[in-house]
């Protein structure tokens, strides 16, 4: 496995503010993609990961995935 150093600034950056309501925690969720080869497959499980980080809830059987339409 070929180790690959971060980058100093994210390639891609997921950011979740929080909601200008007083009932809402005051929280930001930011994940930070270094990566810039990243492949579709390991993005899809990114934004899934970034999903459930900020409330998405997905049942044992659900998953994000790349369909392919004919």
């Amino acid at each position: 496995m070929m180790l690959k150093p971060a980058t100093e600034k994210p390639h891609v950056q997921l950011i979740s503010y929080p909601y200008e309501s007083v009932t809402s925690v005051n929280t930001r969720i930011c994940i930070d993609v270094m990566e810039k080869d990243l492949s579709r497959d390991d993005m899809v499980e990114v934004l899934e990961t970034f999903m459930k980080a900020i409330g998405y809830n997905f049942k044992p059987n659900e998953c994000l995935s790349i369909e392919e339409t004919f």
